[in-house]
């Protein structure tokens, strides 16, 4: 029979698989068409001869990637037949060198917040847009982490007050939809900003890290104009309906409210390709399963998966009554769970908590002896939280080899650490941190739960 460390190397090629499937550059390589006269991004076509200068610009975990692969396809004779410059917005642990692009890392790494870096950053882009005319062109490379690496607030409210107030909803358990709502109503740049304020034409390749690829919620939208009907005001009232914890002067912004705009009022040049998305990656690795001789089962991923614990302690149920069958099988799924954060929160993410909600369970279930199983869940982008981890993992060898007594004694650590929100001290501890360096690309959480049953 299988054992869990082959169950174990096989989740990590597995997930790696769908890695590798959406690696920035090659999506942006494989995505372009180039002749002798023209360049082809999807339905947008740029003669060289009719483009003065071709402008990129770029913002998000991965765009430093994007830009790279734009580069090496596209070729230096074509750069600068096509007069390019650009300027890209990534974080400090993903800089690229690049021969016609500025790329610079703008905010430490695992830290998902505006700096003053990002501010300085994105003033440059915007001065490169709004010199683009009617005769440039301009493209723009957007992937998750966007949010944090575009950002000009409304002229009366500060870096500061921003931050506190993004902070503030995330450790509430706000979605990304809700943050969003908020982000666009408090900076010039979101919610179609970026766009409206050029008047070249605009195209953008997106990797999206958004289920269901929702253009006004990848990096808050600056390229897109069709919103939700969400407002600002709405959420902030949900969150903090004493208006307590939220700075005046963001009330004073959102009780004003913004203006809808539509595509034809903000930018009548602006194409959006969306070019990969979990749903990529999900499919490659289950390609990659099957070839090891797993029997797959894919989960459609869903907007609002729900609470990281909540989740994790589904998974293991699945493991669980995968065990009562026979044969070899994985469940592949991938989204984006949400953790509610306590008063003084531990370190971790919401993998980490989510394969600790599993443990947790797994540790009291009654399984089979022939029973086998691993579950692997880590962010495509190979971070997690607080902690630069990727995420977190468990097998059977790992609940297996405490007797009973020792079960209950981590049962209850790991529902202390699960309260605290302290995930990562606890898989550290027992050598259950997924780890790996810095992809080169960001389309949310991918988890592979694999099981084996030798069967009554």
């Amino acid at each position: 029979m299988l054992k869990s460390s082959s169950l174990s190397e096989d989740a990590r090629e597995i997930w790696n698989a769908g890695v590798r499937a959406v690696e920035a550059g090659q999506l942006v390589s494989e995505f372009i068409d180039i002749t002798e006269h023209s360049v082809r991004l999807g339905t947008e076509t740029i003669e060289f001869s009719a483009c003065r200068r071709l402008i990129v610009i770029g913002f998000g975990k991965a765009s430093g990637a994007m830009a790279v692969g734009l580069e090496q396809r596209l070729g230096a004779a074509a750069l600068r037949k096509l007069n390019a410059v650009g300027r890209i917005n990534v974080p400090d642990d993903r800089v690229f060198d690049s021969k016609f692009f500025k790329i610079s890392g703008c905010r430490p790494g695992a830290v998902n917040l505006p700096t003053d870096r990002v501010l300085e950053a994105t003033d440059e882009i915007l001065e490169l847009v709004r010199t683009a005319g009617p005769e440039d062109v301009v493209i723009c490379l957007i992937s998750g982490g966007g949010s944090a690496l575009l950002e000009k607030p409304v002229d009366s409210i500060s870096l500061a007050e921003l931050r506190a107030t993004t902070e503030f909803l995330s450790a509430s358990g706000a979605s990304i939809y809700q943050l969003n709502a908020v982000r666009r109503e408090l900076s010039q740049v979101k919610g179609g900003g970026l766009a409206r304020q050029c008047d070249a034409r605009m195209v953008s390749l997106i990797i999206s890290d958004v289920i269901g690829d929702d253009l006004s919620v990848i990096a808050s939208g600056p390229t897109c104009f069709s919103v939700d009907d969400s407002t600002g005001l709405e959420v902030l009232l949900e969150f903090d309906p004493n208006r307590e914890t939220v700075p005046e002067a963001v009330w004073r912004v959102v009780d004003c409210g913004a203006p809808r705009i539509s595509a034809v009022e903000g930018h009548p040049q602006l194409s959006n390709f969306v070019i990969g998305n979990i749903e990529t990656a999900m499919l490659a690795s289950r390609k990659r399963a099957i070839e090891l001789g797993y029997q797959v089962e894919l989960v459609s991923p869903v907007g609002d998966e729900g609470e990281a614990g909540t989740v994790g302690r589904s998974v293991a149920i699945e493991i669980a009554q995968a065990s009562l069958g026979s044969g070899s099988k994985c469940l592949i799924s991938g989204g984006e769970t949400t953790v509610l954060l306590p008063e003084n929160p531990g370190r971790g993410g919401r993998n980490q908590q989510l394969v600790l909600a599993a443990i947790n369970s797994l540790l009291s279930f009654q399984l089979s002896e022939s029973a086998d199983y691993c579950l692997l869940s880590g962010g495509t982008d190979g971070e997690d939280g607080s902690v630069s981890v990727a995420g977190g993992w468990v097998d059977a060898d790992w609940i297996n080899q405490h007797d009973e007594t020792r079960k209950q004694e981590l049962a209850g650590q790991s529902e202390k650490a699960l309260e605290a929100c302290g995930s990562f001290d606890f898989l550290n501890e027992h050598s259950l941190i997924f780890q790996v360096a810095a992809t080169n690309t960001n389309v949310c959480d991918l988890r592979i739960a694999l099981s084996y049953s030798g069967g009554n």
